[in-house]
């Protein structure tokens, strides 16, 4: 089950820093061929704040998601390591989740 979560968690962390980075990309590129195409300075002025605010929430989010994943890797691993690498299993049977200890 740990490497599930970890392999979860990576994946997670990824796709966060892809999309960020994607629609990063967009935004500039559609806000640069605007300003050049309508060449008005009051259309810089009124778009600039949230064309920046945009890219500060994308840029956290980029970085941060990936960087918090990466220590909730980080724990799962010390914390499975720290019962003796017995894992816990979970199985699902008419409806019901039943915890069960594998491993050691």
């Amino acid at each position: 089950m740990e490497s599930s979560i970890v392999e979860w968690l990576a994946n997670v962390g990824s796709k966060a820093f892809a999309w960020s980075l994607g629609i990063f990309l967009i935004v500039n590129a559609a806000a640069a061929i605007a300003f050049m195409v309508r060449r008005d300075r009051a259309l810089v002025n009124r778009w600039a704040g949230r064309v920046l605010a945009v890219d500060l929430l994308l840029v956290g989010t980029g970085v941060g998601v990936p960087l918090m994943t990466t220590v909730a890797r980080m724990t799962v691993s010390v914390v499975s390591a720290s019962f003796g690498g017995a894992g816990i299993g979970v199985t699902m049977a008419d409806g019901e989740a039943t915890l069960q200890r594998t491993g050691k």
